[in-house]
């Protein structure tokens, strides 16, 4: 049940960031780690990376509740508990991922000229 739940949670966070994205870095809510609020470009990118990276992860993450769930396996809650961690994680770790290679192009871009 927890990968159902935190699946859901993750699949509507995915779907606002898309749908409403922060527009800039003063705003309260969006994508906020140091990386991302370099410069407005990497804000603006790491808006839609997060909104993509959330819902992909997040419907992963449900579809394996489900999966769970049908079989009857809801007795695994320790184990889901302890695994939880592990796609919230790698949420965080693809975007700054992403955001590291935008800031290498970037800075690349600028070399170039």
């Amino acid at each position: 049940m927890v990968f159902y739940f935190v699946g859901i949670l993750l699949t509507v966070v995915g779907v606002i960031y898309l749908i409403f994205p922060s527009k800039n870095r003063i705003n309260k809510y969006g994508y906020r780690t140091q990386r991302a609020k370099l410069s407005e470009a990497s804000y603006t990118y790491a808006q839609k990376v997060a909104g993509k990276t959330f819902f992909f992860i997040g419907a992963i993450t449900l579809l394996i509740g489900l999966v769970l769930r049908y079989f009857g396996m809801i007795h695994l809650y320790i184990i889901e508990v302890l695994l939880i961690g592990v796609p919230i994680i790698g949420i965080f770790y693809k975007i700054e991922l992403e955001l590291e290679k935008f800031h290498d192009k970037q800075e690349e871009d600028v070399a170039s000229k």
